[in-house]
């Protein structure tokens, strides 16, 4: 399968339905006035985008953010409130809110995210070595929403607590085939609604593009019938990031994630390798499974103007549980890309991306680096 992404118009944003339901990543600093070059008035930063990719196909619609300073603390990274709304010609409908809130000296945080979607989309079944060929096609309605709050405890340790809650209906599938055959939970829809505490370390030295730093957070999510949930079962993540500066223009920068998910887990909440993020050119969701784990390194390295480029490469794989990770079993991708420096100053940057992966490859275009 081949997909792939134009930017068209002003810009254009990759939504796989994942990002918006579980995992999306809030935007938590603004490029300054002059820098910006979508339309920007009064803090206001608004335009269309047209897309296509191996997800959605083709697709259109329009973003709005609003960014803004709580208080007088001018040291603080800029809170924002971002809306979304796309359609695609594969019927997709993602409508989408988030936000990020930093109070003042950032002792406080709150995350926010919410969504509605209607997604056609495909699915392997479970395992790490699913044959290509396997793919059976669904659809799915869903509304999702996470609001999240940090606490600073020292230095740049935070402590803080997220609860969400997901409301997903019956899914839409070829009866008899990969849902049935493998009794995929929550395939008859129902509601997850769970609470869990997060850890988070920051000491990177720009939210958008760091040249130095690192970042960790672990989060833990409880999923019970007195919450509200229809199913019973436990996540826990963790994301590190490690920035190198290797001169005044060239960075490296690496990234490990790792997914447990426990007990009886609905197929919208299970680790999905695959994506815009991580193993660039393989489907969202390509391999899906209990357990994931993926390593990613990324060169980048600015050019001239507002331009620049990156080399990257990552491996990663999925399980049923961590004792069935096999050292032969790692899936594999890599590619470039080139980066425009949409502001200068805050390092906000449009990527461009062509992922190469086994029986795929995809453009992807952001408005932020993968990680």
């Amino acid at each position: 399968m081949r997909g792939s992404i134009f930017f068209l118009i002003l810009c254009c944003f990759t939504v796989p339905a994942s990002a918006w339901q579980q995992k999306s990543l809030p935007i938590d600093t603004i490029p300054s006035k002059k820098d910006l070059v979508p339309y920007n008035a009064k803090n206001l930063l608004a335009f269309p985008f047209v897309v296509r990719s191996l997800e959605t196909k083709w697709g259109f619609g329009g973003i709005a953010a609003r960014f803004f300073r709580p208080g007088h603390d001018t040291t603080v990274r800029t809170s924002d409130v971002n809306m979304l709304g796309l359609y695609t010609l594969r019927s997709q409908l993602i409508l989408a809110l988030t936000s990020t809130v930093f109070f003042p000296h950032e002792d406080n945080i709150i995350r926010f995210q919410a969504s509605y979607s209607y997604y056609p989309d495909d699915f392997w079944g479970l395992g790490n070595h699913t044959a290509y060929t396997a793919k059976e096609g669904f659809s799915q309605k869903q509304f999702f929403v996470q609001p999240q709050y940090l606490k600073r405890i020292h230095g740049n340790i935070y402590v803080g607590v997220s609860y969400e809650y997901q409301i997903t209906r019956p899914v839409e599938y070829t009866p008899g085939e990969v849902f049935d055959q493998e009794n995929i939970a929550g395939r008859h829809g129902g509601n997850t609604s769970g609470i869990g505490p997060i850890l988070s370390w920051d000491t990177r030295n720009n939210a958008y593009s760091p040249d130095k730093g690192g970042f960790a957070e672990i989060e833990y999510a409880y999923f019970r019938p007195f919450l509200g949930s229809d199913f019973k079962f436990s996540l826990l993540s963790i994301d590190l990031r490690k920035f190198f500066r290797l001169s005044a223009k060239s960075v490296l920068a690496l990234q490990g994630l790792s997914g447990l998910t426990f007990g009886n887990t609905p197929f919208r909440k299970l680790e999905e390798l695959g994506g815009t993020d991580m193993m660039r050119g393989y489907y969202g969701g390509r391999y899906t499974d209990r357990c994931l784990m993926a390593y990613q390194a990324e060169y980048r390295r600015f050019l001239f103007w507002r331009i620049g480029m990156v080399l990257f490469t990552a491996t990663g794989e999925v399980a049923s549980t961590p004792g069935r990770f096999e050292l032969n079993g790692f899936h594999y991708s890599g590619g470039g890309g080139l980066r425009f420096a949409l502001s200068k100053e805050e390092k906000l940057n449009l990527r461009i991306d062509y992922g190469v992966a086994k029986h795929s490859n995809a453009f992807t275009v952001q408005l932020r680096e993968a990680f």
